[in-house]
């Protein structure tokens, strides 16, 4: 039960800084780097808070605590268009609009935190069947 409060509370507050930083980054493109001043510290803010809550569901995961919910997709889709859309404005506009290196820095990160992810639901889905295989060979064998 402990676990499951304490990712909600990580979920909440991914989500919450994650749906932030879109809009500030957003909000700053619409209005020419307005907002340049606090896009590097809160994508810092929001990292954190991802890294924290996946590191979290993963651990849970290999310790059997975590239901196999997927909705980091989402927010990954999210970011890509944003950013896609925002280089290519910047693009077409020669640059007037300049993307900021923190902004860019971020998507990396939130990629490599969603790989990562990825990669351990693989492994521990490859686990678990190889567990299952063993346990019916070893029933097999005892019959």
């Amino acid at each position: 039960m402990k676990e499951m409060l304490n990712n909600r509370i990580w979920r909440f507050l991914s989500t919450f800084w994650g749906v932030l930083y879109l809009f500030v980054i957003c909000a700053d493109f619409a209005y020419g780097n307005t907002y340049g001043h606090v896009i590097g510290p809160l994508g810092t803010v929001y990292i954190a808070t991802l890294a924290v809550f996946v590191g979290s569901k993963e651990f849970d995961r290999w310790h059997e605590h975590h239901p196999g919910k997927r909705r980091g997709e989402l927010f990954v889709f999210a970011f890509t268009a944003v950013i896609f859309i925002m280089f290519a404005v910047s693009f077409a506009k020669n640059g007037s609009y300049r993307v900021s290196p923190d902004i860019s820095a971020a998507y990396i990160a939130v990629l490599s935190v969603f790989v990562i992810s990825q990669k351990s639901k693989e492994l521990h889905s490859e686990r678990m069947r190889k567990s299952e295989e063993k346990k019916h060979e070893d029933a097999n064998t005892a019959d």
